[in-house]
C-alpha cells in the first residue's frame, strides 16, 4: 500500500537528509506492521493520504506558510482545513510513525481540553441556575 505524507525539508536538511520533494509516497506492507501502528495510521488515512487530526498541528502548518499572520487568522484558517497531511522530519516509515504518534498525543490533549472546558462550563451554568 502507498502512503502519502509531507516532509519538513528544512528539518530534513538540518539532519543531513536530502529530500528533493516535500510530498512523499512510501510503500508499506500493512501485514508486517504491529496492530497498534496500523490502527494509528488507519485512523488518519483518506485515500492514500495520512492526515493530521490535531488542530495544533494544522495551526503550525498554516503559520509556517504565513509567518506574518495574527493568531486569530492562523486559528480560523487552520480550523477551516479539513485535510492536512502529516508532516514528518524525514522520508521514512519511522519518521512518519513518529509524526503520527506526536499527532495522536496532541489530538488526545485537544479532546481532553475540550471536554474539560465543556464540563467546567456546564458546572458554571448549574451554579447560575
Amino acid at each position: 500500500m502507498i502512503l502519502r505524507f509531507e516532509v519538513n525539508q528544512a528539518e530534513a536538511f538540518r539532519r543531513g537528509v536530502d529530500v528533493p520533494k516535500s510530498t512523499i509516497h512510501l510503500e508499506v506492507d500493512p501485514s508486517k506492521l504491529p496492530q497498534d501502528q496500523r490502527d494509528l495510521i488507519a485512523n488518519r488515512i483518506s485515500g492514500i493520504d495520512v492526515l493530521a487530526l490535531s488542530q495544533a498541528r494544522k495551526e503550525r502548518a498554516v503559520l509556517a506558510q504565513n509567518p506574518s499572520w495574527s493568531h486569530s487568522q492562523i486559528h480560523s484558517t487552520a480550523k477551516a482545513i479539513q485535510q492536512l497531511r502529516i508532516i514528518a522530519t524525514a522520508p521514512t516509515y519511522e519518521a512518519l510513525l513518529e509524526a503520527v504518534e506526536d499527532d495522536e498525543r496532541e489530538y488526545r490533549i485537544q479532546k481532553a481540553t475540550a471536554k474539560l472546558t465543556t464540563e467546567v462550563t456546564m458546572e458554571e451554568l448549574r451554579k447560575l441556575g
